[in-house]
């Protein structure tokens, strides 16, 4: 009998540690620490966007005034124009800070802007680390405040100043590239294996305002398209359009449960990209796909893969 018993204990013991080992991994919306902080990074990148979009019409304002300038010799004048249209250029593509004088309040007004963000953003990340020691998950708090460090450091650098780069899978070490290496119209993009200075595997996160972006391919000059709204639409090239249609506008936003990632969303559906059936292998068609937002496969890296 003691021997039954001892065997149904042990029975039992098994049963409930084989329960609790199947358990699924809590899910983000049942985590509202996490959510809020989510919410948090989203709004710090639209700021940052925002701060961009307000320097960008600072450069037009100031044109428009030296262009409406009478008063000026038209040498000078002709010659200020091309001075504030390439610091313009400078800034939109590489970030670069105006140095011009007449930019000098628009300057002003970008950096407090973005100054402004980082204390905001920073103070989300305190609050969510306090969250979670209030709770008593000391770790959980920890991860946070390492997950700040990086996010504050590779926000701005994620391609969303208008600068080349590769964006890496992150369900495997591929990058996004086009189908053949062929740069024609409607070439489908797939995953491929990372060579570097390959022009067809760099991208530009171009801004179209309001928090939406181009994601424009370097060697073909075309933008990443997805025409139509249902799984498994799949992600081409194809000519920007003007005005701009909203199947060529994303929206990134940095990933909850995965540091240094990115999730990137279309305009129409709300639906993420994201690699055909998970695969690891060279030559993965990108499709969108509803929201699962810790599917490695929906998530990307601003950079060459490690």
């Amino acid at each position: 009998m003691k021997a039954r018993a001892l065997f149904a204990s042990l029975f039992l013991f098994a049963a409930a540690a084989l329960a609790q080992e199947k358990k699924e991994p809590p899910k983000t919306d049942e985590d509202p620490i996490a959510a809020q902080l989510l919410k948090d990074k989203e709004a710090y990148v639209a700021a940052l966007d925002k701060t961009r979009e307000d320097m960008l019409k600072a450069f037009d304002k100031q044109y428009d005034v030296v262009k409406n300038n009478k008063s000026l010799k038209v040498e000078t004048q002709l010659a200020q124009l091309e001075k504030i249209e390439a610091e313009k250029k400078a800034f939109e593509e590489n970030g670069t800070l105006p140095t011009l004088m007449v930019m000098k309040v628009g300057l002003s007004e970008y950096r407090s802007a973005q100054k402004k963000a980082e204390t905001q953003c920073k103070a989300a990340f305190d609050k969510a680390a306090k969250a979670y020691r209030d709770k008593g998950d000391v770790k959980a708090a920890g991860e946070v405040l390492e997950e700040m460090k990086e996010f504050m450091a590779k926000t701005p650098g994620t391609g969303l100043g208008g600068s080349a780069t590769v964006i890496a899978c992150g369900v495997s070490n591929k990058v996004l590239g086009l189908s053949g290496g062929s740069t024609d119209e409607n070439t489908k993009i797939v995953t491929a294996d990372y060579v570097k200075g390959d022009q067809t595997q760099l991208w530009k996160v171009v801004s179209a305002g309001n928090g939406w972006h181009y994601i424009e391919n370097v060697k073909s000059g075309l933008v990443m398209t997805a025409n139509g709204k249902n799984n498994g639409v799949e992600c081409v090239i194809a000519k920007k359009q003007q005005p701009a249609s909203d199947n060529q506008l994303w929206k990134i936003a940095p990933a909850v449960n995965a540091k240094g990632a990115q999730r990137v969303s279309a305009k129409p559906s709300g639906k993420y990209i994201g690699v055909d059936a998970k695969s690891k292998d060279a030559g993965a068609r990108i499709l969108i796909w509803t929201d699962q937002p810790t599917e490695a496969a929906q998530m990307f890296a601003f950079g060459a893969p490690k």
